[in-house]
């Protein structure tokens, strides 16, 4: 044999060695893949369960405050007092009740009925799609919970969502409000694919809420049939999932979730097949495969030229590897959407990626001998210290925080800024790798959220929720820095008939313009805001003394006495303002927000389009 021939040989069986060989790591990498993809597909099913049982607790909290915003109506919680006081008839409280309910409930969708009780419990009037169709003698039940209900002539049983919330006059309860309704708000979380099942179970195991798709209706039953009844497992916090059989021996991952608050579980079942598929199936047999070419090449190896085939073996395959990570790295950096940059320690820009330059509109020319500061707003970005950033990448390995980049067109945009180190042979820093994800999309959704929650969407103006925080503000600030201030309790005059006559467009657009005037009667430092309704809270600024309060009310009444053109029409209406002065008519938000509503009353009863003092 010459010695090319030789060379032939060795140089077939290292190329065959290193296959193989490469093919035995292979194996070694999938055992943890096979770990991690088995906790992934687990991980994905109990997310999906936690978010029913989470749009679940948020479809009961909606239906909670839909309760407790009908029972909060001013105008009908004091003729509630008046009854209870005996001053007022049971027909003239149905009388003066039935139609403002009747206008709530136009406003709710899924209602079935509202039913109002006086203090002890006996009802008054109800309204609602349903009202002739449940059982005259409706008891009033507690809290929030889903029970079967007899409707119509038939009485058919009917599984509906009940809500009860207490009346309040003066911290009394001198009435409740039962809301009853249907369910249909959770149809699509009820709703799941052909391979899974979903069903409600209160605390007790008790009573299973089930959804048919055949008939498409709720079912309130049994707690037959539960897998966790049959396996006698209870709900815990640290129950992730558990594994059971059906009837028909198919294999299922179950899920149990409490929904938060209330007295009900999300019980959740997925079959394994579709958890996991047939990935560990196909992964178990190519290891098998790989395992007995792995061993087939070791008897190969071991038999001819052992030394020298496992010499190149082992270089071919770490040049292999060093390759594809290189290859790998190099199109993570050119082709991912991130924005990546390399700079030295004093964040010279050594390379950028093609993301980071088109968000920035820089060049590979331009980004020589630049220092990456160039492109923030140093505006916006204050907070940022390099030193501070270094002692983070020293002690901790990394850096992560919001940055503005600036674009092509000199416009800021929010990113999170994550800075990793790279070290060279002794540990010391000597490049950092930054990769800015752009946060536009997450910050302005924050915004949208917190716009949602503190002010009106009919008006703009600050909400309920807004008002007692500015409130609490206000009295904290006065009482550091010793000074007066006025709250102040709109109610507009004139308001229902316009609403009545004209229709709810036509009071909505007044209630706006009515917003406008006030904000553009009051001091820049003055707080105005939406109570609900046609009512209105004003927190004044700082008062030199408590008679600058009287024409600052004046102002408003006025602006709100000029006539208004609504729909084509001119539209008059007054306004009624309460005034209660800080400290000297209290000293807590809830004092003072009932001592001007009282001086508000006051001005109600007196002929109205005016103010009164506490």
């Amino acid at each position: 044999m010459d010695i090319f021939e030789q060379k032939r040989r060795i140089i077939t069986t290292a190329i065959v060695a290193v296959v193989l060989t490469g093919i035995s790591i292979a194996v070694v990498v999938s055992t943890p893949l096979i770990n991690q993809i088995h906790t992934q597909a687990a991980d994905t099913a109990s997310l999906v369960a936690d978010a029913k049982a989470e749009s679940v607790r948020a479809v009961f909290d909606q239906h909670q405050d839909l309760a407790r915003q009908t029972a909060s109506r001013s105008e009908l919680a004091r003729v509630m007092v008046e009854y209870n006081r005996g001053n007022l008839a049971l027909a003239d409280l149905r009388t003066f009740s039935r139609p403002r309910l009747d206008d709530a409930a136009k406003n709710i969708d899924n209602l079935a009925a509202i039913v109002r009780f006086d203090a002890s419990g006996a009802e008054v009037v109800r309204v609602g799609p349903l009202d002739d169709q449940l059982p005259a003698d409706l008891p009033m039940p507690s809290g929030l919970d889903i029970q079967s209900y007899p409707v119509g002539v038939s009485n058919e049983a009917r599984p509906l969502l009940h809500v009860i919330a207490a009346i309040r006059v003066d911290e009394q309860i001198v009435g409740y409000d039962l809301l009853l309704f249907e369910l249909s708000s959770l149809i699509p979380i009820f709703r799941v694919d052909a391979d899974s099942s979903l069903c409600l179970l209160d605390v007790e195991r008790t009573r299973r809420l089930i959804w048919t798709e055949g008939s498409h209706q709720f079912q309130l039953t049994t707690p037959n049939g539960c897998l966790a009844e049959q396996e006698g497992i209870d709900y815990k916090p640290d129950l992730d999932f558990f594994q059971a059989s059906l009837p028909d021996g198919t294999r299922v991952l179950a899920f149990i979730r409490l929904v938060e608050g209330y007295g009900w579980e999300i019980h959740m079942n997925a079959r394994t097949s579709s958890v996991f598929g047939k990935v560990i199936e196909d992964i178990v047999i190519s290891v098998v495969l790989i395992l007995m070419l792995s061993a087939l090449a070791g008897t190969m190896v071991w038999r001819s030229l052992m030394p020298i085939v496992q010499a190149l073996a082992n270089q071919a395959s770490q040049i292999a590897r060093s390759t594809d990570e290189l290859r790998l790295a190099q199109q993570v950096f050119n082709h991912t959407h991130e924005a990546i940059v390399i700079c030295d320690t004093g964040l010279q820009v050594i390379r950028a990626n093609p993301a980071f330059n088109e968000i920035t509109g820089a060049t590979t020319k331009t980004l020589r001998n630049t220092n990456l500061m160039a492109f923030i707003d140093s505006d916006r970005c204050k907070e940022i210290d390099r030193e501070e950033i270094h002692r983070h990448l020293v002690a901790e390995n990394a850096w992560q925080g919001e940055v503005w980049l600036t674009g092509p067109d000199n416009d800021p945009f929010p990113n999170l800024l994550t800075v990793s180190p790279v070290r060279n042979a002794r540990g010391q820093i000597q490049q950092l790798i930054l990769t800015f994800s752009d946060i536009t999309a997450r910050v302005q959704a924050e915004k949208q959220m917190f716009r949602l929650a503190h002010f009106d969407k009919l008006t703009g103006l600050p909400n309920r929720t807004a008002l007692e925080t500015h409130l609490e503000q206000a009295i904290e600030q006065a009482r550091r820095q010793h000074h007066h201030f006025a709250l102040m309790f709109l109610d507009l005059d004139k308001f229902k008939p316009v609403n009545d006559t004209m229709g709810h467009q036509a009071g909505d657009e007044l209630l706006r313009n009515v917003a406008r005037r006030l904000k553009h009667s009051i001091r820049a430092n003055d707080v105005v805001g939406r109570r609900g309704g046609d009512e209105f809270v004003i927190i004044t600024g700082p008062l030199t003394n408590d008679a600058d309060a009287q024409p600052i009310a004046r102002k408003m009444i006025q602006v709100l006495n000029e006539p208004f053109h609504i729909q084509g029409q001119t539209v008059h209406i007054g306004a009624s303002v309460g005034i209660a002065l800080y400290p000297d008519n209290g000293q807590t938000a809830e004092l003072l927000l009932v001592t001007a509503d009282k001086a508000m009353y006051s001005v109600k009863t007196s002929g109205r389009n005016n103010l009164a003092f506490a």
